[in-house]
C-alpha cells in the first residue's frame, strides 16, 4: 500500500490508490484524528495500528448548529464640505473637464483630411477605418459610437468631417444625433468644397 503522512502530528496517514486513512498508532477513544497536521475528527472507539480510519469508528469535532445575531453597529458619516472641480457645462447640462476642439470623421476616407486639419489648427481628430461601405447594423454600431464621441461633454466644439459618397454620409450622422447644439457641432462635406483645409480651419476656429 503506497501512503502519505505530511506532518510528524498525524497518527493516520492515506492510502493514496484509495484515499482511507488508515491508523499509524494506537489511538484511544475520545482522542483526536490528525491528519496532514490538523484534526479531522474524534475517535469513538480505540484504534488499532493499521486499522481503516473512517465514519464507523470516528466522528466530527464540529459542535451543533449555532444561530448567530449579526447586528453590526455602524458610525455616521462626517459631513464635508462640498467637493469642487474646474469644469464646463454644456448647454444640455453635461459637464466636461476638458474643452478640446474635436475632428470626427463620418468616414475612414477623410482620415488624412481630419489629420492635416489637425496639424494646421491644433485639433483633435479621431481617425478610424469605417463608415464606407457598412450597412445595417454594422453601420449602426460605427454610427454610435460616433455619435458618443460628437455629444462627449470634453469636446468644447466639433466638427464632423464627412466626404461626401460614403453610406455613413453628414445627412444620415445628422439623423442619428438627432437634436445638436449648432453652436459646438459643425458639419463640413469634403466633396462640397473647393478648399477643405481652408472652410474647416475657419469652421474650427469659430
Amino acid at each position: 500500500m503506497d501512503t502519505v503522512r505530511i506532518s510528524s502530528k498525524d497518527n493516520v496517514c492515506v492510502d493514496l490508490s484509495s484515499g482511507h486513512k488508515f491508523a499509524l498508532f494506537e489511538i484511544q477513544k475520545g482522542e483526536d484524528v490528525i491528519k496532514y497536521g490538523f484534526p479531522i475528527g474524534i475517535a469513538t472507539e480505540s484504534i488499532s495500528v493499521g486499522e481503516l480510519v473512517h465514519s464507523h469508528n470516528m466522528k466530527t469535532k464540529l459542535g451543533d448548529i449555532l444561530a448567530y445575531d449579526y447586528s453590526p453597529k455602524f458610525s455616521p458619516l462626517s459631513e464635508k464640505a462640498p467637493f469642487l472641480i474646474n469644469a464646463y457645462v454644456r448647454k444640455n447640462g453635461d459637464i466636461g473637464i476638458r474643452n478640446d476642439i474635436w475632428i470626427v470623421p463620418s468616414v475612414g476616407c477623410v482620415n488624412s483630411i481630419a489629420k492635416a486639419l489637425s496639424e494646421k489648427t491644433g485639433a483633435i481628430s479621431f481617425s478610424h477605418p469605417y463608415g464606407c461601405s457598412q450597412l445595417g447594423d454594422d453601420m449602426r454600431i460605427t454610427q454610435l459610437i460616433l455619435k458618443g464621441l460628437i455629444n462627449h461633454p470634453n469636446a468644447g466644439g466639433v466638427l464632423v468631417l464627412g466626404l461626401g459618397c460614403e453610406n455613413n454620409n453628414i445627412d444620415e450622422m445628422k439623423k442619428i444625433l438627432g437634436n445638436w447644439d449648432e453652436d459646438r457641432v459643425k458639419f463640413l462635406s469634403v466633396q462640397s468644397c473647393e478648399n477643405e483645409l481652408d472652410e474647416g480651419s475657419e469652421l474650427l476656429k469659430n
